[in-house]
């Protein structure tokens, strides 16, 4: 009975079972990915892991992202809420400028005019310009209303009571007249008869003048001038 012999492959190498030729044996080493991304199991690359994860509210996102244009993915709301916060409108991982972004993705709310009429004290040119920006708006409603538990006008405390914008300017002594007459010159603009009574009662005739002069004095109270 005559024995095969066996011969044993040399280190770095492997015998080929189809062949029975000993070739080079290679190991393929499995790349880990760098810090900060993980593996895509569908491609194989490694991709950054803030690319799936929200970095204000750190969960996964599955839909209704937004891409920044610096290229940093957010849930929606999470971006819109950070764009309200942050007046800069500045990326929350790079600090990048994003106002284009928060502009397109931030709902109009003619209520953020108020954002911009101080409780005491007269209003400077920044906010004058900031709240004639918004009243301009296509959208804006010229009779957007706030309530408070306690809203304060000039030292007069209203409590849980409704106030439109019209009411908040001319009620403060200190407001901007050319906001006045903007919102007086709007056909859809309403005008009460207990805030032009007011106005009669405390004598404030440069403010009566501008309601005359915009026709918007109810007739029963004319004569009351």
């Amino acid at each position: 009975m005559s024995s095969v012999k066996r011969t044993k492959c040399s280190k770095g190498t492997r015998k080929n079972t189809k062949t029975g030729i000993c070739e080079k044996h290679t190991v393929k080493e499995s790349k880990r990915c760098p810090r900060g991304t993980r593996k895509n199991k569908k491609t194989g690359k490694c991709d950054s892991v803030l690319d799936n994860t929200c970095a204000i509210c750190l969960d996964r996102i599955t839909s209704s992202n937004v891409k920044t244009r610096c290229k940093h993915n957010f849930h929606k709301k999470c971006l819109v809420a950070w764009c309200k916060s942050s007046p800069e409108c500045k990326c929350p991982i790079c600090r990048g400028d994003i106002k284009s972004t928060c502009k397109k993705i931030i709902p109009f709310d003619s209520s953020e005019v108020f954002r911009y009429i101080p409780t005491y004290g007269r209003m400077n040119d920044v906010q004058i310009e900031q709240a004639e920006k918004i009243m301009k708006h296509k959208d804006f409603d010229v009779n957007v209303t706030r309530t408070g538990p306690d809203l304060i006008i000039d030292g007069i405390t209203y409590r849980g009571k409704t106030v439109s914008l019209l009411e908040s300017l001319v009620r403060r002594n200190n407001s901007s007249t050319q906001l006045i007459d903007y919102l007086l010159k709007q056909p859809g603009i309403e005008v009460k008869d207990e805030l032009v009574s007011e106005l009669i009662g405390s004598k404030s005739y440069d403010m009566l003048q501008l309601f005359k002069k915009n026709k918007k004095i109810p007739k029963h109270l004319k004569n009351l001038i």
